[in-house]
This record gives structure tokens, sequence and C-alpha cells, in this order.
């Protein structure tokens, strides 16, 4: 569970609350929640997938792989019933999700 507010004494009568009925621990600042990465800005959390990204294409060994500005050539027509099936595309299946 995360908890978020302006004030950090409704925070503190929350976890009371909940510590009350439950056992809990307080993991203090979130840095790292379901994929995504929380930093704090004076403008308020700035949410990114950075590592969740980078750790999608260390993955699929593309680390050292020059960026395109574009993902693929707009000009290719794909078929569906034409061209060669993938050996296995459980990986590249897994890789987007």
């Amino acid at each position: 569970m995360v908890l978020t507010s302006n004030s950090i004494a409704e925070i503190n009568v929350v976890k009371a609350h909940l510590h009350s009925r439950f056992h809990i621990e307080d993991l203090e600042p979130l840095k790292y929640f379901l994929g995504l990465e929380v930093t704090r800005s004076l403008d308020g959390l700035v949410l990114n997938q950075r590592k969740y990204c980078l750790d999608l294409i260390s993955e699929a060994g593309m680390l050292r792989c020059k960026p395109a500005p574009t993902s693929s050539d707009p000009s290719i027509k794909l078929h569906a019933y034409e061209g060669a099936l993938l050996p296995n595309p459980s990986f590249f299946r897994r890789l987007i999700g």
C-alpha cells in the first residue's frame, strides 16, 4: 500500500490506525514500486519507468544498440500470412507484455 498526502500528520494518523489493526512496516520514502520509479521534486512527485525500460532493453541484449528516431520503417507493409515465423515467439511476447 502506498500512502501519499500533503500532510505528514494525516499520513501518521492513517499509519497509526492501520498499525492498530494489522502488522505493518513503514518502508519510508517510496523509491520504486510495481515498475515505477518515484522521485521527489519541489513541484511534487515524478513517476517514470526508466529502470523497467532499461531492464527490458538489457534482457533483449540491446543496451549497446544505436537509438532510432522511429521504432520501425513506416514504408514496410506487414502481412499476417507472409514471411518466416519466429522460432521462439514467447521471448518477444514477454517483452511486450
